[in-house]
């Protein structure tokens, strides 16, 4: 089996509040590093009407996804865990066998919790899931052993729709047994589609002896034609099996890695392939696994195992870098193909000279001597944005250190459009406000030619401590259970952009706020599905931030039905 490596994708809004709240500071904040553990959060788990002892319940910073604390339910259905740091926490019940009817998109439930603070009323309903279990054969009727099971969960016409992933979920189920049976439980009620096998162009896994094509219960390849599996709380639905058809063939694809000046090969390179998909005009890759092995002497790589689909080769930018620091940097394309049934031989990837962009961090009010050394133990990170005609592979790009003088010098930077950050353990604090060059403001995106590298460049930062707190008041009605709740904070007249997540009280906080003035913007958004026709996506409102005052927000989002065309 190889090693899998999946990026996070709900869409853009989700992304881009997501990823803000990350450790990185990407015109943003991150979460604080000394967090005091004296928080406690309590609450109560039922099922039913009834009180539900013995459920753990797991406590997770939202932005690291570790655990930091859990308790179990007490015969009265109360649970309290305590020694909590200050942040956002995830609340999350361990129950396989249960659907917590009130948790937020997969999420569990959400708390900003202070310093010293005591979060009360944090309940979980339960509910028992349903359950699908069936066989899986083979064309001769033999069981098929150790294939995994699907669900695609679809709406009342059959089409699929995007739902959430319980965390909670026990994913050592979703295989089946030597009896070629599988059991899946614990399922949220609604209508599914079951299937098994691999999907044609995924880089699920590498199978060089072969594979079974995706099949739908009972036995159709076209999810079209798949029947629909209805799951209430608590029901089974028995003898939902998949007949599959016979093995298909796996295919290999080979090549070498070149210098693009002297065509001369590189060995000892690390790569990996990754599925294309598209997006909205956009091709991406989904996923991407690497075999281990680098290219030998010759430069040359072979992959076994492939199914017939689009792929992009991709090599690791670090295993390109000369050992000798004061050589050129380079960089690679990703390298398209596609496998309909045959071989792919022949491959060609040329690494190329990489493009450099230099400079200097310059702090903008800030005397603090301690907060300057921090500055200068950050680094300058770049990020290729891809047209509309390029593949996007995640996590490519360069990374400079800041030096002492503010300088930074970033190289093997892939021609096209490129995006600048502030990265590093320390970054809190500090935001980048914008970025000049000779003098000239840019946007967010740098433009690179061939062959054009550019110096002169100015990244302003600022440095806040200063916090916005706030509630987001639902009146006239409830959200669904799959709306998130997002903040943002946006500089007038600058790029700096701040971002935080309401909890399930609907209180948010963002920290680490320079003083100024901005304009808050609360954005709801709904993965994979339409808000509830009537509420507003967004709500605005201006606020001014001084240095050392808490600033206090309130949005009011009204529900109820309005006049008029909708």
């Amino acid at each position: 089996m190889t090693r899998i490596k999946r990026p996070f994708g709900f869409g853009s809004i989700v992304i881009s509040a997501i990823l803000a709240c990350s450790t990185i500071l990407v015109f943003g904040q991150a979460p604080e590093s000394k967090a005091k553990l004296t928080g406690s959060i309590s609450g109560r788990v039922t099922s039913g009407e009834k009180p539900a002892p013995g459920i753990v319940v797991i406590a997770t910073n939202q932005n690291s996804q570790t655990q930091i604390g859990q308790a179990k339910s007490d015969a009265e259905g109360n649970y309290r865990i305590f020694g909590l740091p200050a942040g956002m926490v995830s609340l999350t019940p361990v129950a396989p066998v249960y659907v917590p009817t009130n948790a937020v998109f997969g999420q569990g439930r959400i708390v900003n919790l202070a310093a010293n603070e005591t979060v009360e009323g944090i309940d979980f309903k339960l509910t028992r899931g349903g359950v699908i279990t069936g066989r899986v054969t083979d064309t001769d009727g033999r069981p098929v052993i150790a294939e995994r099971i699907s669900l695609t969960q679809v709406d009342e016409n059959g089409s699929p729709v995007r739902a959430a992933n319980p965390v909670w979920a026990n994913y050592m189920m979703y295989a089946t047994d030597d009896r070629g049976v599988y059991r899946l439980y614990g399922l949220p009620p609604g209508r599914y589609k079951v299937s098994a096998g691999q999907e044609n162009g995924r880089m699920s896994e590498t199978r060089a002896s072969g594979y079974y094509a995706r099949t739908f219960h009972p036995d159709a390849t076209d999810i079209a034609r798949a029947t629909i599996v209805e799951v209430s709380a608590g029901s089974e639905a028995k003898n939902i099996d998949i007949k599959l058809g016979p093995r298909a063939m796996t295919y290999a694809v080979s090549g070498r890695v070149i210098d693009a000046d002297n065509n001369q090969p590189f060995a000892g390179v690390q790569f990996s392939l990754g599925d294309v998909q598209q997006n909205q005009g956009q091709s991406f890759v989904s996923s991407s696994s690497g075999p281990g092995t680098p290219t030998n002497s010759q430069g040359e790589f072979r992959v076994e195992g492939i199914t017939p689909g689009r792929y992009a080769f991709m090599i690791d930018p670090a295993s390109l870098q000369p050992s000798d620091s004061s050589a050129p940097k380079v960089y690679s394309e990703p390298v398209p193909f596609e496998i309909v049934d045959s071989d792919v031989t022949d491959l060609e990837i040329k690494f190329q000279r990489g493009l450099t962009i230099s400079g200097v961090v310059v702090p903008e009010g800030v005397t603090d001597r301690n907060v300057l050394a921090r500055l200068s133990r950050l680094m300058v990170a770049s990020s290729f944005n891809p047209g509309p005609t390029e593949i996007r592979v995640y996590g490519s790009g360069a990374v400079s250190k800041i030096n002492p003088d503010g300088s930074f010098s970033l190289e093997g930077i892939r021609p096209g459009k490129t995006s600048l950050q502030i990265i590093g353990s320390e970054a809190p604090g500090f935001t980048m406000t914008r970025i000049e060059h000779n003098g000239v403001r840019q946007g967010r995106e740098i433009d690179l030619r061939p062959g054009q590298n550019l110096s002169g460049f100015k990244i302003y930062v600022a440095f806040g401590e200063s916090v916005v707190r706030g509630q987001v008041k639902i009146v006239g009605g409830t959200l669904p259970n799959n709306v998130l709740i997002f903040v943002s904070l946006m500089r007038q007249g600058e790029g700096t952009r701040l971002n935080g997540q309401a909890d399930s009280r609907g209180q948010f906080v963002i920290k680490n706020v320079p003083a100024g003035n901005y304009e808050a913007v609360m954005i709801l958004a709904s993965p994979g599905s339409e808000l509830p026709r009537g509420v507003p996506e967004q709500l605005r409102q201006p606020i001014t931030v001084t240095d050392g005052v808490d600033t206090e927000v309130l949005f009011t989002l009204d529900l109820r039905q309005k006049d008029g065309p909708g």
